[in-house]
């Protein structure tokens, strides 16, 4: 950690991107930095949303390079509805419930002091954190799911995971929803990303107005859209801004055009002065000139 403080301070430019640890050395070296913070992606999936394809693109994020990146999906909250109906979908790609004793065991390996995440299930395949959880899984499954019980350090499952596990919640009320994203995000992974699976544009709309992220998939992997994909136009990137959400100084994916530095031009152009009389009309009109 030294060396890497005395090196920040040797640059023009300092990108950190790792814990929180790293990115505080890199805003407090003297010199400009970009930083991120922790991801704890959350998706909804409401009633209105393809149950078929939001399964198959909640498997894709949530096992994409064993879920090490901080955009895989962690937290699942979707409408009692069809609850069932997409508890099987993901069942049919290799999703596993873990349950009653099983998931008291798997959430003692994962957090073995009950706070931080174990450096044993990071990255790691299944069968490796099935095995130092001590539990048995089916032949084929390719992640783990346990059911949310508390929001907040009293149950981590709903934190940050950087493993093929992912946590599952139950809504009735779409904004009871948007205010279990706040919440989750604001425990760990405030000014990340969340997402949307939905055909329902009242409630794209509302999740985006009132979630306090950087970004927002809708319907699409949260791993694969976050950082850029073919099929939305997010900047490729693994840099992503949290904004003074999550400390950092953006909320954009951090690419090539934040390590240019560029000189603005400025020539005389015909002056554009607006009249007070119109800008302020409604006040006018309201309080007398």
């Amino acid at each position: 950690m030294e060396l890497s403080q005395d090196l920040m301070g040797m640059v023009d430019l300092v990108l950190a991107t790792g814990g929180a640890g790293v990115v505080k050395v890199a805003y407090s070296s003297g010199k400009p930095a970009y930083g991120v913070g922790a991801g704890n992606a959350t998706v909804i999936v409401d009633e209105s949303a393809n149950l078929e394809e939001t399964a198959v693109k909640i498997f894709k994020g949530k096992t994409f390079d064993n879920a090490t990146s901080c955009s895989a999906e962690n937290s699942i909250i979707i409408h009692e509805s069809v609850f069932e109906a997409l508890l099987a979908g993901l069942k049919q790609q290799g999703g596993y419930l873990v349950t009653n004793a099983d998931r008291a065991k798997l959430k003692a390996a994962m957090w073995p002091d009950g706070v931080h995440l174990s450096g044993k299930v990071v990255a790691k395949s299944v069968k490796v954190i099935a095995a130092e959880a001590g539990i048995q899984v089916p032949e084929g499954t390719t992640f783990l799911m346990v059911l949310g019980e508390h929001i907040g350090p009293e149950d981590m499952f709903s934190a940050e995971k950087l493993s093929p596990v992912v946590t599952l919640w139950k809504y009735t009320d779409f904004s009871k929803a948007v205010q279990m994203v706040i919440e989750i995000t604001a425990f760990s992974g405030y000014g990340h990303s969340c997402g949307i699976h939905s055909n329902n544009e009242e409630h794209i709309m509302e999740l985006a107005t009132k979630a306090k992220v950087s970004r927002m998939m809708v319907r699409q992997p949260q791993s694969y859209g976050n950082s850029g994909d073919w099929v939305n136009g997010m900047p490729f990137t693994m840099t992503l801004g949290c904004g003074t959400w999550g400390g950092n100084i953006t909320t954009e994916n951090v690419i090539w055009k934040h390590f240019l530095n560029v000189t603005w031009v400025s020539y005389p152009i015909p002056p554009v002065i607006p009249d007070p009389d119109v800008v302020f009309a409604p006040h006018f009109k309201k309080f007398g000139k």
